[in-house]
């Protein structure tokens, strides 16, 4: 059986690709040009480098494909340029009539939880989505929406996943970014930070991924994928504090001022043209603000999911990886 995995080198793609191999499947690689990833080429398997807007690229990376992942996950709070959605948007569209022509058995679909607007109550996968109004969300929203859409005109077999936030060996925007903005004392907290912090370890997510590649219910359907955690983003980041040796955040802000600054924030560095994250975002003040529970009951019914690595394991492995690659200074 052959899988092609999209997003390498992003951490996520890279933990399904190890997964992929440890069970001794065959399997090739979309990599994003421009891109660093000294892991791959460790590998004997098919990396093909080249843009999702390369029709005919995509066309022969899909033949013989039977599983495809588009497992590109990313968090981007700020600088969510028009353009490069545009480009992305294009390049999925073309990922999906590739997908079409080649008769993929299957597509599993990397969405994420913030598509459903932030509410603040417990939902699970019957929820419409409601964009919030913010790009990052927004842009998730509409990437969903193209699948279901593709799925229903050409009755292409599509699974999507939604996981809530994501950790791990690998993970930058909840990993390595929040202890450098620990390190330099730059780390805010909402709401005193007790809020569930609604985590999924990337390695939960890759054997919810390999389960609903193999699963005939799951064609046509949308599951939700966490921890099952109530680790709150106080806790999470005092861990983080702890594995970096720098002293946790400690100034926090209620949800209104929050955004109130965050959306000051955004304005001045706009204004000036300036291209790092401000100390807030408001996309972050909604993530940090609300708790993050998402029932998996469905994943747990129809797919036999269960969070395998506890937070405390994931933290564990989070400490090993940095330590094994030197990624903190202690």
């Amino acid at each position: 059986m052959l899988n092609l995995v999209i997003g390498a080198p992003g951490f996520v793609a890279l933990a399904l690709i190890d997964a992929l191999l440890a069970r001794g499947e065959d399997v090739r690689v979309i990599a994003q040009p421009g891109q660093r990833a000294p892991h791959l080429a460790e590998l004997d398997i098919d990396v093909r480098t080249l843009n999702l807007t390369d029709n005919a690229g995509l066309m022969a990376a899909m033949q013989g494909v039977e599983h495809l992942y588009h497992a590109d996950w990313s968090f981007r709070d700020w600088g969510v340029e028009e353009l490069s959605e545009q480009t992305a948007a294009r390049g999925l569209r073309n990922v999906l009539a590739a997908a079409t022509r080649n008769e993929v058995a299957r597509l599993i679909f990397l969405s994420t939880t913030d598509v459903y607007g932030f509410p603040e109550r417990p939902v699970d996968e019957s929820e419409q989505l409601a964009p919030p109004g913010l790009p990052h969300a927004d842009a998730k929203a509409r990437a969903e929406l193209l699948v279901w859409e593709q799925a229903g005109r050409v009755q292409l077999p599509v699974t999507v996943l939604r996981p809530t936030t994501l950790y791990g060996p690998g993970a930058r925007e909840f990993g390595l970014d929040l202890i450098e903005r620990l390190r330099q004392r730059r780390m805010i907290l909402v709401e005193e930070g007790n809020r569930a912090a609604g985590l999924t370890y990337v390695g939960n997510l890759v054997d919810a991924m390999l389960l609903a590649a193999g699963s005939s219910q799951a064609a046509g359907q949308a599951y939700n994928i966490s921890d099952d955690s109530d680790m709150t983003w106080g806790a999470y980041l005092q861990a983080l504090a702890a594995l970096a040796e720098v002293p946790p955040p400690r100034k926090s802000y209620s949800r209104s001022k929050a955004m109130l600054l965050a959306t000051a924030w955004e304005f001045f560095y706009q204004l000036r043209g300036r291209t790092e994250r401000p100390p807030l975002t408001r996309l972050m003040v909604e993530v940090m603000s609300v708790d993050q529970r998402y029932s998996i009951a469905k994943a747990r019914r129809e797919l036999g999911y269960r969070p395998r690595v506890s937070v405390s394991q994931g933290l564990r492995a989070m400490d090993e990886w940095l330590r094994r690659e030197g990624m903190v200074d202690w």
